[in-house]
């Protein structure tokens, strides 16, 4: 078999884009999995926050450093929202109590995005990894698309040998 250097550029160029794409859904499913990363991305973007109040707390039978807990606010611009969710707690910490305030964070881009502050500022490491893993889907898209470019370029190029 004769060694023939293009060749190997063309199987190096498909390696390439084929390793890219198959990562894709890799980084996609991390992506998935810190999915409040989403959220707290979005709010990062523009954060406002309001003052909220709980309307009912539900502490798990089975777990007492779990509760769940139902909340609403208003935004300025007098749009209402209501909210849900969980804090796992130490004993020695207050639970929450129906009618307590809590501050509420939102983007005001889209109200639709909000959590309570306390899980917002808990929620670095969900939207470091979120943030990455877009950022990896991203960069492989790109090397993907450039090595089929050059795979394209490549094939053109082989009718002049």
């Amino acid at each position: 078999m004769v060694y023939y250097p293009r060749e190997e550029q063309r199987d190096v160029l498909y390696t390439l884009s084929s390793l890219s794409i198959w990562m894709i859904p890799v980084f996609a499913f991390i992506a998935f999995l810190a999915q409040s990363g989403a959220s707290i991305a979005v709010i990062k973007l523009w954060p406002a926050s309001a003052e909220g109040v709980v309307t009912s707390v539900t502490t798990m039978k089975n777990n007492s450093s779990l509760e769940l807990y139902e909340y609403s606010f208003s935004t300025p611009d007098g749009d209402h929202f209501t909210g849900s969710a969980e804090q796992y707690r130490q004993p020695s910490q207050p639970a929450h109590s129906v009618g307590q305030s809590i501050e509420v964070m939102y983007s005001p881009l889209h109200a639709g995005f909000y959590v309570p502050r306390e899980i917002y500022e808990g929620s670095r490491m969900n939207f470091l990894v979120f943030s990455f893993c877009i950022l990896a889907i991203v960069l492989l898209l790109a090397v993907s698309v450039y090595a089929l470019v050059r795979q394209c370029s490549h094939a053109r190029e082989d009718l002049h040998y």
